[in-house]
């Protein structure tokens, strides 16, 4: 229950941030388009420890392969649009939120708890690094 809501505060704050940056006229071409990319995966991966939370084995592996399936290209594009100096620091968060991905995937696949939960924490802290960078 704490979980859901921690979840459910979390995507709406994403959200009103999005908003905000928006409407306040922050809205060139590529920097509107990497914020909102990385606040799309943020919102990706809330849902995604959803599923991890409800142990949705078939969801979970569902999720990766369909909705977060274009999660790899989307960062090497996020990538591509930053300073060399910013890339390279996230960049092994960026081999990471794959890495974790495929983790996941072979672990709800077993029904491994634990080596789910492991992969979704540093699933959680690459993606809220790569955010950070922005």
């Amino acid at each position: 229950m704490i979980h859901k809501v921690a979840s459910q505060i979390r995507r709406l704050a994403i959200a009103i941030l999005l908003f905000v940056t928006l409407w306040s006229g922050f809205n060139t071409a590529t920097m509107a388009e990497v914020p909102s990319q990385v606040m799309r995966l943020q919102l990706q991966v809330d849902t995604l420890e959803d599923y991890v939370a409800n142990k949705d084995w078939l969801e979970i592996r569902s999720y990766i392969h369909g909705p977060m399936g274009q999660v790899r290209r989307q960062l090497f594009v996020i990538s591509q649009k930053l300073p060399e100096s910013t890339r390279a620091s996230i960049e092994d968060d960026i081999e990471n939120v794959s890495k974790n991905l495929n983790i996941m995937d072979e672990a709800a696949q077993n029904y491994n708890e634990n080596r789910i939960a492991t992969a979704q924490k540093a699933l959680n802290e690459s993606v809220g690094n790569i955010a950070a960078a922005f």
